[in-house]
């Protein structure tokens, strides 16, 4: 009984889906954001930002849970974005996530907003 439970919490992963709005590209995360998904993130980023969006908002309202490797994987999306001169916004962070980039300093290079901050910069122009 214990390892059927365990096996549906490791199976729990991130879904990734995106939109696209004139400049502006959100890729909406949603679940867990662990090692195990990291390759899977890194190989949709990396298509999803093929037409070089100026701005990629990271919508992590749904996002549960990041781990070490997941930070990773977004520092490389940063990077990636910032290559080409776009912009990544991270926006929507639950507060224990938000404490976590805080601790690693994280939000001195990430672009950080609440959903409402996001909306009104980014979207209400449309």
């Amino acid at each position: 009984m214990i390892d059927g439970l365990f096996e549906s919490v490791s199976s729990v992963r991130v879904n990734i889906t995106k939109t696209e709005k004139s400049d502006l590209l959100i890729i909406k995360l949603d679940g867990k954001f662990d090692i195990e998904q990291t390759q899977n993130f890194e190989k949709s980023f990396e298509s999803m930002i093929g037409s070089r969006p100026p701005r990629v908002g990271m919508d992590m309202t749904g996002l549960n849970f990041i781990d070490s490797s997941g930070m990773g994987s977004l520092i490389k999306g940063l990077n990636k974005t910032r290559n080409y001169g776009g912009e990544m916004i991270l926006y929507g962070l639950k507060p224990m996530i938000l404490n976590v980039f805080k601790l690693a300093k994280l939000d001195n290079f990430f672009k950080v907003m609440t959903p409402d901050e996001f909306q009104k910069q980014y979207l209400d122009d449309d």
